[in-house]
């Protein structure tokens, strides 16, 4: 199994990012081991994709509210395609082809303001761990769950800075 980590980026080339874009295949391996840990069954899947967004404050603050009713930028949605009744549910129809988990969306700028004590770096890291659990139908409206999750995303987020600064993609 291949995780591809796909960014989109503007029609006029590289997102304002504090990685550049080659710097990111150095979350690819992350991500996988992540996947293979929190879902083994997922090898049976030639490849697995998510794609990942950078919006202006503008942009997030339109699809939140079109989606979650709040007329206001995040710094980060995820929107899972597998997730059913709060569990990672990807269907087993798909095995042996391209599994897409789903989209996030990252506002870096908000990711600034609500994480100022943070690098950039650092809080894309964290932004990443947080919307992949998502995709795999972590959640957090219980203090319990959110408990939980919370401590596997600062640790998806360590590994993601580590892979990140070996890879020497810093931006």
């Amino acid at each position: 199994m291949k995780l591809e980590l796909r960014i989109d980026s503007p029609d006029d080339g590289e997102p304002q990012s504090p990685v550049p874009i080659a710097g990111w295949s150095a979350f690819e391996p992350v991500l996988s081991e992540e996947l293979l840990d929190v879902f083994p069954n997922i090898a049976g899947y030639e490849a697995v994709e998510f794609s990942v967004s950078l919006l202006s404050p503008d942009e997030m603050r339109s699809v939140n509210r079109e989606h979650r009713g709040c007329d206001e930028a995040t710094d980060v949605l995820s929107f899972p395609l597998w997730e059913e009744e709060g569990r990672f549910a990807p269907d087993p129809m798909m095995a042996g082809s391209l599994l897409p988990l789903g989209d996030v969306l990252i506002c870096l700028e908000e990711t600034r303001r609500l994480h100022p004590n943070l690098a950039e770096d650092q809080s894309l890291c964290l932004m990443l761990a947080h919307s992949f659990l998502h995709l795999l139908g972590w959640d957090h409206d219980t203090d319990e769950r959110r408990q939980t999750m919370w401590d596997r995303q600062d640790a998806l987020s360590a590994r993601l800075l580590t892979a990140l600064e070996a890879a020497g993609g810093r931006g």
